[in-house]
């Protein structure tokens, strides 16, 4: 049995990267996991972990397996865009879309995610009850989700005549269950990972290419409503005014488009407003700037090949993910400019 590391901080911007794209405008969560772990470095909740009762219990488990799910397929298998899946046909593209198989009775997985030359089908599942995860079967949720990665196809829509033909390709599948530990009963955390394949054609290099564009597209359209960086304006996408910023120390001194958002949401206000109330709050470092790169937002309003940015840190607290999504506390935040542009 492999030990498996994750960075918390990571898991902070996956958590609030998730939340951005599956429940825009949402507050903050950037507190809840430092609030629930226990200190050091492994995952253990504090006492019995979070909630009260079974359902509340089961909630967070759901909530929490998305997060670590995928900060695992982001550091441990370097997925770059996680698209959410959304309806029973849901389109990526005029010429690509994931459909419930017929017959299917699963629910439709959680994302589909890419990275230059691969794509995956992925399924998150958290589980608080003891089960069998540590006694060499499968556990119960990974077998769901191998049956919800099982229960889709992924399609290539191809024009014959006055007709679109929908030809299935096969990606790989990950179904990623995670199980808390607990200070009270003490009970180790523990992590299990299945990569299943789906059916249909191996796709060709060029399919893959096209279709890893098109999660990349819908991810930064997802992520970008939810940052409000773009509006809807008479049925069309149209970019919204947006804070323009840079991080201090950042040696790439690259600029970034977003918003600031505090434990009680977003925040509509000059920088040196937040930093007035961030001097307020007790963990001054949840009042926070949320974004992204303004190049690769820029690359996707010009319809440009989407690529990985560097995965870096800016001092200590600002983090930056290779999808060009940065956290960073307001204090470190430099203001250069407010952007009005919706061409």
């Amino acid at each position: 049995m492999a030990q498996v590391s994750l960075d918390i901080d990571e898991v902070a911007r996956c958590a609030w990267n998730e939340i951005l794209q599956t429940a825009p405008r949402s507050t903050s969560l950037f507190g809840l996991l430092e609030d629930l772990l226990e200190p050091g470095p492994n995952l253990v909740w504090r006492d019995r972990g979070p909630g009260r009762g079974t359902e509340m219990r089961r909630s967070f488990s759901g909530l929490f397996g998305r997060f670590f799910a995928r900060a695992y397929l982001e550091q441990h298998h370097d997925f770059v865009w996680f698209t959410a899946i959304d309806g029973d046909s849901f389109h990526l593209s005029p010429s690509w879309r994931v459909i419930r198989k017929p017959r299917s009775q699963t629910e439709m997985p959680d994302w589909i995610c890419a990275r230059p030359g691969e794509l995956a089908i992925g399924e998150a599942k958290g589980s608080h009850q003891k089960g069998n995860a540590t006694r060499g079967g499968m556990p119960g949720p990974i077998k769901t989700a191998d049956g919800q990665i099982q229960g889709i196809r992924v399609q290539k829509g191809v024009r014959r005549g006055s007709k679109t033909i929908w030809q299935s390709k096969r990606p790989k599948g990950w179904a990623v269950m995670s199980r808390w530990g607990l200070a009270n009963p003490a009970r180790d955390p523990f992590l299990y990972a299945l990569d299943p394949e789906t059916e249909g054609e191996t796709p060709k290099p060029e399919e893959i290419s096209e279709l890893v564009q098109a999660v990349a597209r819908t991810y930064v359209e997802q992520t970008a409503l939810g940052l409000g960086l773009l509006m809807s304006v008479d049925g069309k996408l149209a970019v919204a005014p947006h804070r323009r910023v840079q991080v201090a120390g950042d040696q790439d001194k690259a600029i970034f488009a977003g918003t600031i958002i505090t434990p009680f949401g977003s925040l509509d206000r000059d920088f040196e407003r937040a930093k007035e109330i961030a001097s307020l709050v007790p963990k001054p470092d949840l009042v926070l700037f949320v974004g992204f790169e303004e190049g690769l937002l820029n690359d996707y309003l010009k319809g440009l090949t989407l690529v990985p940015r560097s995965r870096r840190r800016i001092g200590d607290l600002s983090l930056v993910g290779r999808d060009g999504l940065v956290m960073a506390p307001v204090q470190q935040i430099i203001d250069v400019g407010y952007s009005t542009d919706q061409d």
